[in-house]
């Protein structure tokens, strides 16, 4: 993604304002599969800094997910802060390239797990059922059959 600097380039402590929606394709990140749907944009403010392009803004996505605990997909916002330099060295007709700072701060706003409902109660360690959709009769207290004996220690329940 480029960030045309033409009106700022020759103007030492210069800004610039830019907003547009942001494209990007489906990517794995910390081992979730994320897709960027429409809405998406970018709100930056741009500044010809002292042997640098300085980055400022925020950026709003629409993500769909998959729910760590049923594994259901639903839609989610996630709204950051983006801050990056850009040497001048690195600029090339004009134009700054924003990926690598964009990508950077996309990894570091996703959280590690996505849950579609703070209540969600997963899926059956057992028969897979969804339990948000349906109960099922598995025992989920089952004894690692190595510390059977420690039961023994806990008084009974009755």
């Amino acid at each position: 993604m480029k960030i045309d600097i033409t009106e700022i380039k020759d103007n030492l402590g210069a800004m610039m304002n830019t907003a547009f929606a942001l494209e990007a394709e489906d990517r794995t990140i910390q081992g979730q599969k994320i897709s960027i749907i429409e809405p998406s944009n970018l709100e930056l403010k741009v500044i010809n800094s002292e042997g640098e392009y300085v980055i400022i803004g925020t950026v709003f996505l629409s993500l769909q997910v998959v729910c760590s605990r049923c594994l259901k997909e639903f839609k989610t916002t996630l709204e950051f802060e983006v801050k990056g330099e850009v040497s001048k060295t690195e600029v090339e007709d004009a134009e700054i390239d924003i990926s690598t700072i964009l990508t950077e701060h996309i990894r570091l706003a996703v959280p590690m797990k996505y849950v579609c409902d703070e209540e969600c109660k997963g899926l059956c360690p057992n028969c897979g059922r969804n339990l948000n959709q349906e109960d099922c009769d598995c025992i989920m207290h089952k004894v690692d059959p190595r510390l059977a004996k420690l039961e023994k220690l806990l008084p009974d329940e009755e």
